[in-house]
């Protein structure tokens, strides 16, 4: 029975970290959250240089 309880106990405690990661995440990148899951649009962000605006960026503002 204590194994159980640990087991939801860990569970929890990393949805609830998960939880505070979004946050965090959302206030230090505000202009790229487009829906609650802070960290969804990121997996589109690819090999983009420093020099001038990114074309990905670009076209999520274009959509909104």
């Amino acid at each position: 029975m204590s194994s159980l309880i640990t087991s939801v106990v860990v569970i929890v405690s990393l949805m609830l970290v998960w939880s505070i990661v979004q946050r965090f995440w959302k206030q230090a990148f505000p202009e790229d959250v487009v829906n609650d899951d802070a960290l969804a649009g990121r997996d589109s962000c690819g090999n983009c240089t420093c020099s001038g605006t990114c074309s990905i960026k670009a076209q999520l503002h274009q959509k909104h």
